[in-house]
């Protein structure tokens, strides 16, 4: 084995998975780690598997396995591998960038004969942690995931022997170990071979240890076996597999022939009340029910009796002795051009249809709010970069806010939710500073993982609420901060004086310091944070990348039509209901309005913030009550809807035919363009970064701020003029397409990554 650059032989096993397959073999042109062979082995396949392997030819050696049978899959790919090491993912799995390097690394350790790593299951709905640092008994009893290996030292459950083991779509062995003891036993056609083989190799005196490091990604699909996202599967095939296991490793591990046969009757009337409880709840029909009950039987008998008087179904040595002859040497599958093919969605298979001129960038975005949880300004906004940056062909990564550690991929990113750190104890008193702290420690730690796993290049932390923070002060990383709105300029306009708003904003401070690079949305948000915070960036350490979103499709745009004027015009104001936000002037500016347009009405949609502006404390009231009690009589002609949904939004903004949001300040105004992309005319404030988004009289017009009769003056005088609203509507959407799409934002932030990024390579070969 070369001890400087050991081979790997990355052993997939396949039937009738072509799409998912085809996915894995996308990803695999990223891996890190150079030296590995790829070796496909195809079970009695009926879909376009062969074709998608015809794409490959002379990268990847494809065998046939004339059984759908996974262990003696398994054991065709190890017999023909070539590499110091054999690593086995599954086809519908993708693995990190590191993930051989990481793997390589371990190996390192002469001792070590098997590990493998976390595996986290990405549905985009209900994701979770698969496998992390697993441990099996001879009971064939399962923890598959422990937060170290000190948990559980004395697990619950009848086995009195337990060892470390890996999830079949992500274990590795050294090849000669594992030719040692044979291989796989070919009697676990689906389930329970990964345990079997790890105590095989445990009683055979070798080092088993699977690590939270090598991390892959799983999306499970359909097959033979198991439906996805169905409870239908042939789960009977667990229940041959257990019984066998039991017997054949009970005995000898010192079990009791009482706790092997009640683990052996406890897993079968376990199946048998399951599937009953499946069928009372409509999960499965009447012939799966019954399908299920008799092929239990029959398992448990075929799976008792092969366990008490058969032998093993292991490779025969004369096989591995053959194979031992044949030094071929490894066939490498990555090419000239792996690193600059696209990042692909390892969920659905879409990748951007572009050769890149460089390597995709591996980044990191930050937002303590994502969708879709929540749909907020800040996160909102980091969801539309990365759905860009995917686009253009980049690998993303998001950390949000979680309550406990999942990884999904959702449009276009690998979404890592994390709960909160517990630190900083002793600023309990400072909410905002204390959970923010928290979080941004949590941030922390999860980067560090991914720079191991995932190998991300940069961070990309928004001002507010400063998540990045910790990671900026650690400088392990480059962190670019994109400046929007900040704490102090939210307190500032709420006369928010306390100590907690203070220091949250001298964590902000400290965040713009440590920064390699400031990223502010708009010119207005550039001299907002001069003055707030006192410092002046210097002009090749920042850059103003305005806001963009993904533009509605042409047939779902909705321009006024003024040759068929609507009974009534509508007004759309979308936004939470608080101070900063305007709300009071609309409510001032409403009887204005009406009185010169009494065919008006208005729609007000989002949630109400009063409780936290100061507004219900002060009047005992909510925005929407305060409304309806000042200005009864205008009530029937405005309309409260709440917090809405992201298809509710839509609707509202394609029936609208004006939209409004008289906000105080905004760093530059998302909603105006979110309004624009369905081609209506927008009302905003003459404040912050909304006159860079709003081209007044051609998209739209301009009130003062605080200024009620402004505000009603515009509205008045564009319901007025029907032309108007569809021409400025259209001229809005024109000038979204023009300037301010998902991908050209996305695409100035790559290079600003790339500058970053080069920078500091440089930086550090200088010391």
């Amino acid at each position: 084995m070369s001890i400087a650059n050991p081979t790997f032989s990355i052993v997939v096993n396949t039937t009738d998975r072509a799409k998912p397959l085809r996915t894995l073999l996308r990803a695999l042109e990223h891996q890190s780690y150079p030296h590995f062979e790829v070796i496909v082995v195809v079970g009695p396949t009926k879909d376009e598997t062969l074709d998608v392997l015809a794409d490959y030819a002379g990268r990847v050696r494809v065998l046939r396995c004339r059984k759908a049978n996974l262990s003696e899959s398994r054991n065709l790919g190890l017999l023909a591998a070539q590499g110091d090491f054999v690593a086995y993912i599954d086809d519908d799995a993708v693995p990190s960038y590191h993930w051989l390097a990481q793997l390589a690394r371990l190996f390192a350790d002469p001792l070590l004969d098997a590990t493998g790593g976390m595996v986290y299951m990405v549905h985009p709905r209900n994701p979770l942690v698969q496998h992390r640092i697993g441990i099996s008994s001879s009971l064939a009893e399962q923890l598959d995931v422990r937060d170290s290996w000190l948990d559980n030292l004395v697990p619950p459950g009848s086995g009195v022997h337990w060892v470390g083991r890996m999830m079949g779509t992500n274990m590795a062995f050294r090849r000669q170990a594992l030719l040692d003891v044979g291989g796989f036993d070919a009697f676990f056609e689906w389930l329970y071979d990964d345990s079997d083989v790890s105590l095989r190799l445990a009683h055979a005196g070798k080092i088993v240890h699977p690590v939270k490091e090598a991390v892959v990604y799983h999306a499970p699909a359909s097959s033979r076996n198991r439906q996805a996202g169905s409870y239908n599967a042939r789960w009977w095939v667990q229940t041959k597999s257990v019984l066998y296991f039991i017997l054949k490793y009970g005995p000898g591990a010192g079990e009791s022939r009482r706790d092997i046969f009640w683990r052996g009757l406890h897993y079968v009337h376990g199946h048998w009340l399951w599937s009953r409880e499946m069928y009372l709840g409509n999960r499965l029909t009447w012939p799966q029910f019954w399908k299920m009950r008799l092929a239990e039987i029959k398992s448990a008998l075929i799976g008792s009796y092969a366990g008490l008087m058969r032998p093993r179904q292991l490779i025969d040595p004369s096989q591995i002795a053959m194979s031992q002859n044949n030094n071929v040497p490894i066939r490498p599958f990555q090419t000239n051009t792996s690193s600059q093919q696209p990042t692909v969605d390892p969920v659905s298979g879409h990748r951007a249809n572009i050769t890149l001129p460089d390597p995709p960038l591996r980044v990191c975005l930050l937002s303590k709010a994502y969708p879709p949880n929540q749909h907020e300004g800040v996160g909102r906004h980091t969801n539309l970069m990365a759905q860009g940056l995917f686009e253009c062909g980049h690998t993303v990564h998001v950390i949000t806010e979680g309550p406990q550690d999942t990884v999904s991929f959702y449009d276009g990113a690998y979404v890592h939710r994390v709960p909160s750190a517990d630190r900083y104890g002793r600023y309990r008193m400072f909410p905002k500073l204390y959970y923010a702290l928290n979080h941004s420690h949590a941030v922390h730690d999860k980067i560090k993982r991914m720079i191991l796993n995932d190998g991300i290049q940069l961070v990309d932390s928004p001002l507010w609420q400063f998540d990045g923070l910790v990671t900026a002060v650690s400088q392990e990383i480059p962190v670019v901060v994109r400046l929007q709105t900040a704490l102090r300029q939210i307190a500032a306009l709420q006369n928010n004086n306390d100590p907690d708003a203070r220091l949250a904003g001298d964590m902000e401070q400290i965040l713009i310091e440590r920064a390699a690079y400031l990223v502010p949305n708009s010119q207005a948000t550039v001299e907002k944070m001069q003055s707030i915070y006192h410092f002046q960036a210097a002009s090749d350490q920042f850059r103003i990348i305005p806001h963009g979103i993904i533009p509605v499709a042409d047939e779902a745009v909705r321009p006024f039509n003024p040759n068929t004027p609507p009974d009534t015009f509508t007004v759309l104001y979308l936004g939470r209901l608080e101070k900063r936000k305007g709300i009071q002037d609309l409510f001032a500016a409403i009887p204005q309005v009406l009185a010169q347009v009494p065919n008006a009405q208005f729609i007000i949609a989002g949630a109400d913030n009063s409780h936290r502006d100061g507004f219900q404390q002060k009047t005992g009231l909510t925005y929407a009550a305060h409304f309806q009690r000042q200005y009864a009589q205008f009530a029937g002609q405005v309309s409260f809807l709440g917090q809405v949904s992201e298809d509710e939004l839509n609707q509202l903004y394609q029936s609208c035919d004006l939209f409004v949001a008289p906000s105080l300040y905004e760093s530059f105004g998302l909603i105006y363009l979110e309004a624009m992309n369905y081609g209506k005319p927008v009302i905003g404030c003459r404040a912050g970064g909304i006159p860079e988004v709003i081209d007044e009289g051609i998209t739209g017009l301009l009130a003062e701020p605080e200024a009620p009769a402004s505000l009603a003056d515009a509205m008045i005088k564009l319901l007025k003029t029907p032309t108007s609203l569809q021409e400025m509507g259209l001229a809005g959407r024109q000038r979204l397409l023009d300037k301010f799409t998902h991908v050209q934002m996305a695409r100035e932030f790559a290079e600003v990554y790339h500058h970053v990024i080069a920078q500091t390579e440089r930086s550090r070969k200088a010391v």
